[in-house]
């Protein structure tokens, strides 16, 4: 096997895992990885299994400290009894003495394991001189103190030790010796312990019912409540199968949390649908521009290669020479028209195309009025406009607005037409209004005035017999790109207002153009200028 080199020659040693080819113990990790249900359900089993073992040491605790005080309690208790008392019996305790006066031992209580073991201890005492008695007592427990006693393997006693009196003997003779003794009372350690194993066996069976009962339970209320879940994940499954956007996720709303998710989900769907809505819208507009352009900058190459291919074959006579020229020429026109409103709407449609600046929109209007008295002396344009009215704005495109609005008067009505240009303030903006009281345009042509390309009855009438018009070579104006109010609404919509269009036949046409009376500010103030916003159709209208 060979080994890379580095750059000086020497070899490299790779060190890390191998890898040779089987998955990972962590991949197949993720790939066992249990379900949401699975993992809350085991998550809930576990945390209540931890609760019951805390609970059950903490209660066997407390119990058996409980236990083993109250047995001290009643070791304690049984040993301060008389003689007779004692030798009565308690139950479950036994009692054994010691004669300090003769040596003598026995027992007070019948005999038992218990006894037997007390008995055992005081007969090691037996013969032992009194003090070392007390002192070898002394080191097991203080007096009337219980302590632990075991002798070989016997079981444990828990035992108490006290002197009695010769006056305390006297009264009990036939039982034990008079004289000062030694009495050990005592009990078995375990009865402390008794029920401490039917308390555990108790907090098993109980915590293994309960935890069966919450595995049941609690797989079915944790599959109740990631029911909304599933079905949404079943919606989410069929829009990705079939790519229905119009489906929704169900039981949206609400103030529970798969409510609020659901709602959430199908905002994003409403707001997805609407993306790809507006691309398809986009998309289609793309192509039916690029259809529109390509159809329209067809006819003036046809027939410039027509004259060329004429004139190569020496087909024109000298007399058809001039004409062919000129024709050439004005479809030349033609197409530079076009291309530059094409590449006018390009620089449009980016939102830094302008160059805002304080512009009054009195000054703009009366230039455009009196260069379109110019052109056509014998058009009435009348004006309506206040001393000033100042707006922020890109001063050419908004000469540039007014020019194709007289423009269209121009070409789209008959000589001697009046037409009007108003301005007024409305709202926080500014309103750019040019009308005419020429034939007007169908309710179909009104629809469509302001797609690209789209060009109504007179300038296609206009596109065949061309109108008289001073400064064109052949004394006709050239027919109409469908563009003019195209790039119009592009200005406005950069600017962050509106163009509307309103006509009908006999009643003139009316173009509206409102732009936002707003203060040269920031950048992005600017750019957001630029984004276009829907007009108020109804709203414009009633304005006069």
């Amino acid at each position: 096997m060979s080994v890379p080199s580095g750059p000086d020659g020497k070899n490299r040693h790779r060190i890390g895992p191998a890898n040779d080819g089987r998955p990972s113990s962590r991949a197949g990790f993720r790939g066992r990885t249990l379900s949401l249900r699975a993992r809350l359900l085991t998550g809930l089993i576990a945390l209540t299994a931890m609760f019951l073992v805390v609970m059950g040491v903490v209660t066997t605790v407390v119990l058996g400290t409980l236990e083993r005080n109250q047995l001290n309690g009643e070791v304690r208790l049984a040993s301060r009894q008389s003689v007779n008392g004692i030798a009565a019996g308690t139950e479950g305790f036994a009692a054994a003495y010691l004669s300090l006066d003769s040596g003598t031992t026995g027992m007070l209580t019948p005999d038992s394991p218990t006894g037997e073991t007390l008995l055992a201890e005081v007969r090691s005492l037996s013969g032992l001189p009194r003090q070392e008695v007390f002192d070898k007592l002394g080191r097991l427990a203080e007096f009337e103190r219980p302590f632990n006693l075991t002798i070989g393997g016997a079981p444990t006693v828990r035992a108490a030790w006290r002197s009695v009196s010769t006056q305390a003997t006297q009264s009990a003779k036939h039982i034990m010796p008079s004289g000062t003794a030694i009495i050990i009372v005592g009990r078995p350690a375990s009865d402390a312990t008794s029920n401490m194993g039917g308390i555990v066996l108790t907090e098993l069976i109980t915590g293994g019912a309960l935890i069966a009962l919450l595995t049941v339970c609690g797989n079915w209320l944790i599959g109740r409540g990631l029911a909304p879940l599933r079905r949404m994940a079943s919606t989410a499954n069929l829009i990705t199968r079939s790519g229905d956007l119009a489906a929704r996720m169900p039981e949206a709303g609400g103030q529970h949390e798969t409510g609020r998710l659901a709602a959430a989900i199908n905002t994003m769907l409403d707001r997805i649908q609407h993306s790809f809505s507006a691309r398809l819208r986009s998309e289609e507009k793309v192509r039916q521009f690029a259809a529109d352009a390509s159809h329209e900058l067809r006819t003036p190459l046809t027939t410039i290669r027509g004259y060329a291919e004429l004139y190569r074959a020496n087909a024109l006579g000298p007399d058809e020479l001039p004409s062919a020229m000129r024709r050439i020429e004005q479809e030349a026109e033609r197409m530079s028209m076009l291309v530059a409103e094409l590449l006018e709407l390009a620089r449009l449609d980016r939102s830094t195309s302008l160059d805002l600046s304080e512009t009054d929109l009195t000054v703009l209007a009366r230039d455009a009025v009196a260069d379109a008295r110019a052109v056509e002396p014998g058009r009435e344009v009348l004006t309506s406009v206040p001393d000033s009215l100042v707006v922020t704005a890109d001063e050419p495109r908004i000469r540039q607005v007014l020019a194709n609005l007289l423009g269209n008067v121009r070409a789209h009505t008959p000589p001697g037409t009046p037409a009007t240009v108003r301005l007024y303030a409305k709202g926080s903006g500014a309103v750019i209004e040019v009308s005419d009281q020429g034939p007007g345009m169908s309710e179909h042509d009104a629809v469509m005035a302001f797609d690209r390309f789209h060009r109504g009855d007179g300038a296609l009438a206009a596109a065949v017999t061309g109108r008289a018009t001073p400064g064109s070579h052949d004394g006709t104006e050239a027919a109409s790109s469908g563009l003019g109010l195209s790039i119009v609404q592009a200005i406005a919509a950069a600017h962050g207002g509106y163009a509307d269009l309103s006509s009908g036949p006999g009643t003139g046409t009316t173009v509206r153009l409102w732009i936002p009376r707003r203060d040269q500010t920031s950048d992005s103030e600017r750019e957001h200028a630029s984004r276009p916003q829907e007009p108020p159709h109804a709203e414009m209208a009633k304005n006069p």
